[in-house]
Formats: C-alpha cells, structure tokens, sequence
C-alpha cells in the first residue's frame, strides 16, 4: 500500500478498533465512519446481502451523521463511487461504497480495500461470537428445563416450562407446543404470550407449516407474513426422540421484528426438552405401573382370601341355625349374622372394584356402572347383585356408555318404582368375540301389569320405550320379559361391531 506511515497506522488504528464493537449494527457503523474519514469521502454505504441477493440494510454518511435505512446505494446522487466488496468465510457479505470526493486515488482504493478485509474478519469474528453466545443461553435454558423436568416437574406444568423457556430464549412474542392427540391430529396443548388463547385448538392438515414440520421432522423458519397462519417471523422446529417425532415447538414474534436465524439452536432445544419430556412421562408411567399393580395384587388378596374366609365362615353360621331349631332368638342372631357377613362381602368387592380404578381420578365404565347400583341400594334397601363381564372399559364406545347407564338406571328406577322386590340381579357383558354389549337387569318382584288391548301381553310403559329407543339408535334391541308376581327381566343389547365402523 502506497503512502506515508501515518496513515497506514491511522489504518491499523481503525482495523484493530473494529474488535471493540459487540454488535453488528456497530460495527457496520464503524466501517462506513471510518472509510469516509480515512478517505476524505463525504457519503459512505454499507449495503448487506441476504441469500436473496437484495439490500438488507444501508448505512450512510453524510454532513457527519451515520444513518442505518432501508434502500439502495445507487439513490446517493455523486460523480463518482469508490467500493469494495465485503466477505465473510469466501462468500460476499455486502458491497462498501464511498462517493461525493472529487477524485478518488489509488491510495483510497487501497484503504477501502483494506478495511473492507479487516471489516469482512470482524464481522466473521462477531457472527462467531454471536453464535457461541446464543448457542450457551439455549444451552443454558435448555439445563434449566431439564433439571426442573427431572427434578419432579411433570404434566402440564412440564409443558408450559418448556414452552417458557423457548419464548424467553427466542425472544419472541408467543409460544406454543403442539402435540397428537389419541387420532393422530395436531392440537395446541400449551400456550404463552400473544393476545388469544388457542389451547386446545386442532391444527389444519392442510397448507400449515406445523403439519409439514412434525410429518417432515424438519424444521422451518419464516419471515413476517410468509405463513397466513403467521403475520410476524416464525420458527416452527420438530420435537424428535431419535427418529420419532412427538411434537412441534413454535416461537412467533410481532410483525417488523426480525427474523429468526438460529433455527438449529431452537431445534437442539427442542430435541432436549423432547427427551427429558419422555424420560419423565416414562417415569410417570413406571411409577403408576408400580401403583396398580399393588392395587391389583391387594384386589386379588381381597378376593382370594378375605372373601374366601368370610363365604366359608357365612355358610358355617348358616349350618348353625339348623342345629339350633326350637331356640328361636339365637337362630335369629344367627341369620343376623349372616346377613352381615353378606354385607361385609358386597362391600368388599365394591372396594376391589375401586382399586381397579384407573389413578387418574376419571372414573371408568366399570366404576360408572357400580355407582349407579350403589345409589340405587339406598332407594331398594338392599345391594343388587352386580356381574361386570368383559373388556368393558376398552371396547365399549364413548358414543355407547351414555345410553348404556341412563339405561340401567332406568331399569333400576322401575324396579323401586313398581316391583316390590327383594333380590335384583345386574349383569353387564361383553361376549367372548367382543362383538356385542348386553345389559341386563332382572327382579322378582311383581311383573309388569298386562295390558288391555293385548291379552297376557306385558304393558311397556314410557321407561321401557326410552330403553328401547336408546338401543335402536346404535342398531341394537332391548327385551323386556315379565311373568306376574315373579318379576321382570330387562335385556338391553348393542351390537359392537356396527358401533366401530359406524364412528371410524
């Protein structure tokens, strides 16, 4: 380079500077400034080139002032330009313009050239030093998530700390996770930040980057106003445990904020949380495995032993009263006896039906159905006998179980009603080919009244209509046969097969 040796050190002061700026729009300031100074020239541009090749950003100089605008170099109106390109990593980065100077000199060319090198090196070093800094703060946010995960964070609250973390970390205006539910269809299960409430929300299959990303397992990035789901910058990243992905995690921010350009740092989030997510939903379901398999092995003790002993010990006292004819107040002690070992075992097995409850507080179909008798005890003045048969709580259709126990209740209802009886028999079953549900309820009390225009036939009132109606709107049957003074017998039946190809 040509010139005397108080430039080229004015120079080497300026391009050792450059590493005191810790933001790119500083330095891109201090670049244009310093050209112009060193040069004498009184316009400068510094012109950034995305992927697109089109202007990003513009820095100008003029009357002493540096200003950071949107347009193109070739608006400054001068005789001449003087520039040189920028590159970062062998790849141009932008173009470094100077105008306005009468005429510039071989010695000027060989100063911008010279700061276009060292600004090309600082901004390598800075976008360097940006990166690690990003990658260290998800990192971090990424230990905090999976020390709160491990540590017995579980559920929801699992999710919203994710979906936290990342909105804190990405900057970003709203964050959500998306996950499959039972069908395999996208729904928004958690939320944070923005202005609606969308929980709870199906995802469109179609034209939506969440669907493309969690069935691509790639993920994507958008400026504001690409995606019509979108109207700012998003990033939309998989949630992947090894080559499965269970989810799709998304940051937005408002319109006119910048884009995101660290989708890989947001996706080994993703990638993080996704892992810790499971571990923990692997290790809640380990430990209600634990559960219900001592609720199961203390319902089976129950039934195998406890009830055992106490049938064996209600026969005993039942072979005493024949032993003790003509003392008519201990064979009376005696059937009381009985009659409260009877009781002690109905209630035993109402409470191994309730071990058999699932631990998530919902009540099951089994459950549903024992309530129902139970409430209508009160009403009898005795327990019914319960028979609860098949895989009822896995077969039968959400869209069945509604009618099934209005149903049996109304069956139960008659019963109090008009039957006046002691002894009423509820059995449930799902046949052996698990192709239909049958309900049926049977009392000895005093039939039903004969009706007048049919002789010796039953009369049906509204109850038993209801019955029937509920069975035919899922192509099923309901039976009613009474024998007077010797009770009726209600067969409810809904064939299971029809139910699964009419709601697939």
């Amino acid at each position: 380079m040509g010139g005397n040796v108080s430039t080229e050190q004015r120079v080497l002061d300026v391009v050792l500077s450059f590493a005191e700026d810790d933001t790119l729009p500083e330095l891109l300031r201090h670049v244009v400034e310093s050209a112009c100074e060193l040069v004498g020239a009184p316009y400068g541009a510094l012109s950034v080139i995305d992927g697109h090749r089109e202007l990003t950003e513009f820095t100008a100089r003029h009357d002493g002032q540096v200003q950071i605008t949107s347009g193109d170099p070739r608006s400054i109106t001068a005789a001449d330009f003087l520039g040189a390109p920028i590159k970062v990593h062998d790849e141009t980065f932008g173009n470094l313009f100077l105008s306005g100077k009468a005429e510039f000199t071989s010695q000027d060319r060989d100063v911008l050239h010279a700061l276009a090198t060292a600004a090309g090196s600082a901004v390598g070093h800075l976008d360097r030093y940006e990166r690690t800094r990003k990658r260290e703060v998800w990192l971090r946010a990424a230990a905090e998530v999976t020390t709160d995960l491990l540590l017995g964070t579980n559920g929801r609250d699992a999710l919203y700390r994710v979906v936290k973390a990342a909105r804190r970390t990405a900057h970003a205006d709203f964050a959500a996770l998306v996950l499959p539910d039972h069908n395999g269809d996208l729904v928004i299960e958690v939320t944070v930040g923005g202005t609606y409430d969308a929980e709870g929300m199906r995802v469109p299959k179609e034209g939506t980057a969440t669907y493309r990303v969690y069935e691509s397992g790639m993920g994507e990035c958008h400026d504001e106003g690409t995606l019509p789901e979108v109207p700012g910058p998003c990033a939309v990243v998989p949630m992947k445990v090894g080559d499965r992905t269970i989810g799709v995690l998304l940051v937005t921010r408002l319109p006119d904020e910048p884009s995101f350009d660290d989708p890989d740092l947001i996706e080994t989030f993703a990638a993080q949380a996704a892992l810790v997510l499971e571990f923990t939903r692997a290790r809640g379901d380990t430990e209600r495995l634990a559960v219900l398999e001592d609720r199961d092995r203390i319902a089976r003790d129950l039934h195998d032993l406890v009830i055992q002993r106490l049938f064996g010990l209600g026969l005993g006292l039942q072979g005493l009263t024949g032993m003790s004819s003509g003392r008519p107040q201990v064979v009376e002690r005696i059937s009381g006896f009985v009659e409260e070992v009877d009781h002690t075992i109905r209630e035993i097995r109402r409470t191994i039906f309730s071990l058999q409850e699932p631990p998530s507080g919902s009540t099951s179909l089994r459950g549903q159905l024992l309530n129902a008798v139970h409430d209508s005890a009160r009403l009898l003045g005795f327990e019914p006998d319960v028979s609860l048969e098949g895989p009822l709580d896995t077969v039968v259709p959400d869209q069945v179980r509604p009618d099934l126990l209005a149903t049996l209740r109304e069956a139960l209802t008659n019963v109090v009603r008009h039957a006046r009886a002691k002894h009423v028999a509820v059995a449930v079953t799902v046949d052996r080919t698990v192709s239909s549900l049958e309900l049926l309820v049977k009392d000895d009390g005093r039939g039903l009244p004969l009706s007048d225009d049919s002789a010796g036939q039953p009369h049906h009132a509204g109850g038993l209509a209801n019955m029937a109606a509920r069975a035919r709107r899922h192509h099923g049957d309901c039976a009613v046969d009474s024998i007077p003074g010797a009770g009726v017998s209600v067969t409810w039946f809904v064939p299971l097969v029809l139910q699964e190809a009419r709601w697939r």
